[in-house]
């Protein structure tokens, strides 16, 4: 079925014209409709569940934040409300403070009610296994997974997958039991916020309720977000202390996807993260 059946199908409106949007893992239009408005689609030949994903998680969001509305979603595509980008003085601030609102929204256990993606790699949420302790569920279903499969794909040595191994000694120290689940964001880098005029909105989810400093991860690591953002929510939701302390644990789960998704480009930071926390 092509995009212009979807569109139809799911909107009623037939295409007048459709522009390419990169984004990598999907095809992806920006599309002017026969109303005039104007809609962004992903789009996948393969039938699988992983747009219906992200369209409940979006959903999910959207009842907190600013998530651009889900119009339409099938195996095959998501139809979002197309976000007109500009320039925005206050969006460090604004991202900073729906941030911190997120992860007001909490739950009895880690995970999700359905397994997803991190960028290309399987994200296992401990479906229906009521983990209530985040030690347990980080290593197991994001460290653990990651370490595995980098080892099984030959990224990592032996040595280095003893290595890494021994990170789980260093969980009890790191990570106390009172730790709450958090809606997560789950894979919250520079592009995956966009500015609009009065306010942020979040795109390409990779939601769970977790650990709410692990939404930091990716943004110390690649950059975009200033001091403003950091002092921002710290003033709306302090954080907890330790919090430098538990910043390489956090990164290495990211680090190691990059290293499994792209290659030996990422196994030094990898190592160096385990460095920092076996020390």
């Amino acid at each position: 079925m092509s995009i212009e059946t979807h569109i139809e199908k799911h909107l009623k409106q037939t295409v007048v014209s459709k522009q390419s949007v990169g984004t990598g893992l999907f095809e992806a239009y920006q599309v002017t409709l026969s109303d005039g408005n104007q809609v962004f689609i992903k789009y996948q030949s393969s039938a699988n569940q992983q747009l219906i994903h992200e369209g409940k998680e979006l959903a999910l969001l959207g009842k907190t934040i600013h998530t651009p509305k889900v119009l339409g979603v099938c195996e095959h595509c998501l139809i979002l409300e197309w976000i007109e980008t500009a320039n925005n003085p206050n969006v460090q601030t604004q991202m900073s403070a729906e941030l911190a609102k997120l992860h007001k929204n909490t739950h009895e256990y880690f995970g999700f009610h359905f397994d997803n993606k991190i960028g290309q790699t399987p994200q296992l949420n401990g479906v229906d296994q009521k983990i209530s302790n985040w030690s347990e569920f980080y290593w197991k279903y994001r460290l653990l997974f990651q370490i595995e499969l980098g080892f099984k794909n030959k990224l990592l040595t032996q040595d280095e997958y003893q290595q890494l191994l021994k990170i789980k000694n260093t969980l009890e120290y790191l990570l106390d039991d009172n730790i709450k689940p958090a809606l997560l964001h789950g894979d919250l880098w520079s592009g995956n916020v966009l500015s609009g005029k009065n306010n942020p909105y979040f795109i390409d989810t990779a939601s769970y309720y977790g650990h709410r400093e692990i939404d930091f991860a990716l943004t110390f690591m690649f950059g975009g977000f200033s001091s403003v953002f950091y002092d921002s929510y710290n003033e709306v939701y302090p954080l907890d202390d330790g919090f430098n302390d538990r910043k390489p644990l956090y990164m290495l789960y990211h680090y190691l996807n990059h290293l499994n998704i792209f290659g030996v480009g990422y196994h030094a930071n990898v190592m160096n993260c385990a460095k920092q926390l076996i020390s």
